[in-house]
């Protein structure tokens, strides 16, 4: 899985593929991708909430999986 962020492009948001990726996929301009996308929380918005509950092991594993940590 490639973590990609949204950045900026004169009135538009956008994302840059790397240059590794490209090469995998094989792709060039013009290629059509279908892209499934999940918006991960910040680790600072998750750290907030957490005042030592988990261990940093399960911090990590939760923050990598997605979950909602309460």
């Amino acid at each position: 899985m490639t973590r990609l962020v949204v950045r900026r492009s004169g009135n538009s948001l956008g994302i840059a593929l790397p240059h590794s990726l490209v090469r995998e996929l094989g792709l060039g301009a013009g290629d059509e991708l279908l892209v499934q996308l999940e918006r991960i929380r910040p680790l600072r918005t998750l750290a907030g909430c957490l005042r030592g509950r988990l261990t940093a092991a399960e911090f990590t594993r939760l923050s990598n999986e997605g979950e909602e940590i309460d």
